[in-house]
């Protein structure tokens, strides 16, 4: 009986990781490039059109933005507060499309990891069907004074490899 839960068990997890890194990213809508060893990297309002099993995809950053606002009852410091803004639209896929925080991974110049910071003045993302799109924007603590970052957008963010990467500055 434990021969075959373990069984299961490993069974499931090889299906799953078999099949989560299969994304296809591209600056071209008609255009596709492999994932292969390097990221492909984009800027400020480029557009980075990610395909994977279950169909095309497009997301752009379009902006960065500095705000006065702090929550008093957060405990993380932050010297300054981001919010980063981005568009996601929905092209081929038949299941709804969400992009949130928990796809991105956050880092300033100096590689220090950043982490959401509880905001107002965010516009939380929003699940969309096919042929929608929508924006959305989340709060960043950032603890140093330049106007850099960088975004690793993961499709899956089971991955341990990022999709695409984005260098913000503003």
């Amino acid at each position: 009986m434990k021969r075959m839960i373990v069984l299961l068990l490993v069974g499931s997890i090889l299906l799953f990781t078999g099949c989560v890194e299969n994304s296809t990213v591209s600056n071209k809508e008609n255009e596709t490039t492999k994932v292969g060893k390097t990221v492909a990297t984009f800027k400020m309002n480029e557009d980075a059109f990610i395909t994977n099993e279950d169909g095309k995809f497009r997301i752009r950053f379009t902006s960065v933005k500095e705000t006065s606002e702090r929550n008093q009852f957060s405990d993380k410091r932050a010297d300054r507060v981001i919010i980063v803004e981005y568009e996601y639209e929905n092209l081929t896929r038949e299941d709804d499309l969400y992009i949130s925080s928990m796809n991105f991974k956050m880092y300033d110049k100096d590689n220090n990891a950043l982490e959401t910071y509880p905001s107002t003045e965010v516009k939380y993302a929003d699940s969309i069907s096919l042929g929608r799109k929508t924006t959305a924007s989340e709060a960043y603590a950032l603890n140093n004074n330049q106007n850099y970052i960088e975004l690793e957008f993961y499709d899956n963010m089971f991955n341990s490899k990022a999709d695409a990467k984005f260098i913000l500055e503003w």
